[in-house]
């Protein structure tokens, strides 16, 4: 094999892997980032977890890619271990795409799918239509790279070693150690598969030379996710877990089925005088017949990862700062989903704490070390989104995807700016127990009647980010503007108090800086309402 056959196999692959990526990010700006969103909503039933899994692995092009969003979505508590097994199983069928894909003969057409797609992307200025250059471009160079190698792998057949390794492939223990270790180096199984399928279109291998690293292969592509866990909590650590348990049973049982039964005849039948296919067909029955073996056992599969990774008797203690880590060019979507997970935990926190401030006010208490502790939080995860929305948008992302980091720009402000003004809340209900002070009945009615309205804002925030109901904004404004009016009326109306009690000026001046607070409030949850209404395409 000279030099020159080394640097087309390389160039090939490094073409083929830039091919994947840009598919794979074209699926995913399609879907406009609900790829996430609705991985973590269908995770309730197994069957339907199963086949989401499925979806969004075929769509990303990557069980890997899948895997790393579970282990966030654990690491970030909104997913439980049990329900990303069926996940898991799901991710691991839809991956078995991509060998089909790969399995096309598509000839002289992939150049001209990769100039399309790049004409799209640099000459048109539509989002989707640039998504659909992006999949056709990524699937030309696929194509494009896979014959690059094979041009570049054809004279191995001349090589003795090489057809040598081929024979000791047929060992169970050479074959699965071959595919664990390539895999693992490429770090995608896509990668390693596409390299044994161009073998395969030059004629080098059979069928009967890859089914053992193709188990291999399914182990090593374990990797990535366990890499993507090690930084996070013991929950997101059991998910590689489960993905790896799987794939170890996928090779037990698979080496026994193969030693028994001759699956090389099946694989030939499916697809007569076409290893290519062959070798997709071969991934897809594996891994299919794997999960089917694997659903009805699935709480075993996360009892097994949790007797591999034991509590220890100590509780998980998740840290609330987004860590500034974000591979921007990569995985846009996700990491505008992840920001808006983070987001709507602050979210969460602030409106506690205005809950909070607000009635240990009107019940004569003080919350104000509680309320504290939320802000220190707040504090955290702003600043954390703050440095991640900054990494996104000096990156290379499309106009929706510049509005959608604009749009949690300013909700990040808002939200932790309406913390501050419960930090008052709760200092002002301190003063007034310090000093023995109190409203008059009619100013604590005043202040009930405002609560209630701020609280009612606060729950029609939170039925818009469960329904994505955009016409809810229409009540927040409403009680927005009703907040401003009652607030102008009742500062004028404590004035008149003040002016006929002189003992009510010192809690006559605090119950006025109050109704700022409670004004501002308002402002910010109708700010943040109408961001959210915009990225569901309403207000």
């Amino acid at each position: 094999m000279k030099f020159t056959d080394v640097l087309s196999v390389l160039s090939g692959l490094a073409i083929f892997l830039y091919g994947m990526e840009v598919m794979g990010n074209g699926f995913k700006h399609m879907a406009g980032g609900k790829l996430q969103d609705f991985l973590e909503k269908l995770t309730k039933k197994p069957i339907v977890a199963l086949l989401a899994g499925m979806l969004v692995t075929a769509l990303v092009q990557s069980s890997g890619a899948t895997t790393s969003m579970l282990v966030s979505f654990v690491n970030a508590g909104i997913m439980k271990v049990s329900q990303t097994v069926y996940v898991i199983l799901g991710s691991n069928i839809g991956t078995t795409i991509t060998g089909h894909l790969m399995a096309l003969d598509v000839g002289l057409v992939s150049p001209f799918l990769a100039f399309v797609g790049v004409c799209l992307i640099m000459f048109v200025k539509n989002d989707k239509l640039n998504a659909i250059g992006e999949i056709m471009m990524g699937l030309g160079f696929v194509f494009i790279g896979m014959d690059t190698m094979s041009s570049g792998l054809a004279p191995l057949g001349q090589s003795p070693f090489f057809l040598k390794l081929l024979a000791s492939m047929q060992n169970p223990i050479l074959g699965i150690l071959v595919g664990f270790v390539l895999t693992t180096i490429v770090q995608s199984s896509s990668a390693s598969l596409g390299i044994i399928q161009s073998l395969a279109k030059s004629g080098l291998v059979m069928i009967k030379d890859v089914m053992f690293f193709n188990l291999g292969q399914n182990i090593g592509s374990c990797t990535t996710a366990m890499l993507a866990s090690l930084s996070f909590n013991r929950d997101a650590k059991r998910v590689s877990i489960i993905n790896f348990t799987f794939n170890i049973i996928n090779a037990v049982l698979f080496t026994v089925l193969y030693s028994l039964f001759p699956f090389d005849r099946l694989y030939e039948a499916l697809a007569p005088g076409n290893v290519v296919k062959q070798i997709a067909f071969m991934h897809t029955i594996t891994n299919v017949i794997t999960s089917t073996v694997c659903f009805p056992i699935a709480g075993t599969l996360a009892k097994v990862a949790y007797l591999i990774i034991p509590d220890q008797g100590s509780d998980k203690k998740l840290a609330p700062e987004v860590e500034p880590t974000l591979k921007t060019e990569n995985n846009t979507p996700f990491n505008i989903f992840s920001i808006n997970i983070e987001m709507s935990n602050m979210f969460d926190l602030v409106q506690k704490s205005i809950r909070q401030g607000l009635n240990a006010l009107l019940e004569h208490y003080s919350d104000l070390e509680n309320i504290r502790k939320n802000e220190d939080e707040v504090n955290l995860i702003n600043k954390g989104i703050s440095r991640n929305l900054m990494l996104l948008m000096a990156s290379n992302i499309n106009m929706q995807e510049s509005r959608q980091a604009a749009s949690l720009f300013s909700m990040n402000v808002d939200i932790e700016r309406m913390s501050d003004h419960a930090i008052n809340i709760a200092e002002a209900g301190e003063d007034l127990i310090k000093n023995d002070l109190s409203f008059s009945v009619d100013a604590y009615d005043e202040l009930h009647e405002l609560a209630d309205i701020v609280f009612n804002s606060l729950d029609l925030i939170n039925k818009i980010i469960d329904t994505g109901n955009s016409d809810l904004f229409i009540l927040i404004k409403r009680n927005e503007d009703k907040i401003d009016d009652l607030c102008y009326r009742y500062r004028d109306i404590e004035i008149e108090r003040m002016r006929n009690n002189k003992d009510e000026a010192e809690s006559g001046i605090i119950y006025s800086e109050l109704l700022i607070d409670i004004e501002r409030i308002g402002d910010h949850i109708m700010n943040v309402a109408e961001n959210l209404c915009l990225d569901y395409g309403g207000h």
